[in-house]
């Protein structure tokens, strides 16, 4: 059965989309059929961090009656399947979310999992998301504005009766001024499923168009979001959380 998901997060800039390309990269990597969709209308990037910024047909054409949701598929390389959104200013002024739900609906049957990145804060989009979908993963970092906006999030997603996953907690840079997994736990009131650390990796990937897990895949970023991937899935498997020694790291820029 095919598991709607929905990745949000209250707030801009929390790396919301980073984590919906990764852990979708990861489960297709584990063999699980999975499809990301950019449900962000207004300010669309997922191809940005897949390597497809243009596109014929995009999910702006699907909620215009334009194209069915299997004409706005496009499969990755490595077999994870990619909606994108438009980039124009066009599509940006032609299109509702209102009827996302049934879209979302002609997506289910075939795919393992469908994860929705949501658009930033809890405008009319985002709402759209959460509530088209089955269940919330929650991304935000470890800071009281971004934690803040991230339980509003959960109120929203707890009214509308989609299930909770739990929180992804991103960019952590383990420094004493953040907010720990137990505080932002009982903040959010769900389970931390997975702590992402900041790190140059991820930037440098998505300047090259790629998931990190693709771009480094043993790196130890890579193997979080792997992971969490495989909790997602109820796959065994147990990541490499170690980090490379400063031998390595030198190793690794000389490459």
């Amino acid at each position: 059965m095919t598991r709607l998901i929905c990745v949000s997060s209250g707030k801009g800039g929390v790396g919301k989309t980073t984590t919906t390309a990764n852990i979708g990269a990861a489960l297709s990597q584990f063999g699980a059929d999975t499809v990301v969709l950019d449900a962000n209308l207004t300010n669309p990037n997922l191809g940005f961090h897949i390597g497809i910024p243009l596109y014929p047909k995009t999910l702006h054409d699907v909620l215009k009656g334009d194209a069915h949701i299997t004409e706005a598929m496009y499969i990755h390389d490595s077999g994870l399947r990619v909606v994108p959104a438009g980039l124009s200013v066009e599509d940006l002024r032609d299109t509702s979310p209102d009827n996302l739900a049934d879209v979302l609906l002609d997506t289910v049957g075939e795919p393992d999992f469908v994860l929705v990145d949501s658009a930033a804060g809890l405008g009319n989009e985002s709402i759209n998301a959460i509530e088209a979908s089955d269940e919330l993963l929650v991304v935000t970092n470890p800071n009281l504005p971004a934690v803040t906006d991230a339980l509003k999030t959960v109120n929203v997603a707890e009214e509308a009766g989609t299930k909770i996953m739990g929180v992804v907690l991103n960019m952590v840079k383990g420094h004493d001024s953040e907010l720990d997994t137990s505080e932002v736990e009982s903040m959010i009131g769900y389970e931390v499923v997975a702590e992402i650390p900041h790190h140059e990796k991820v930037e440098e990937a998505l300047s090259m168009k790629k998931p990190v897990v693709h771009h480094e895949p043993d790196h130890h970023v890579s193997e979080r979001f792997k992971g969490a991937a495989a909790d997602m899935a109820g796959f065994e498997y147990e990541p490499d959380l170690t980090e490379p020694g400063l031998f390595e790291q030198l190793l690794g820029r000389f490459r």
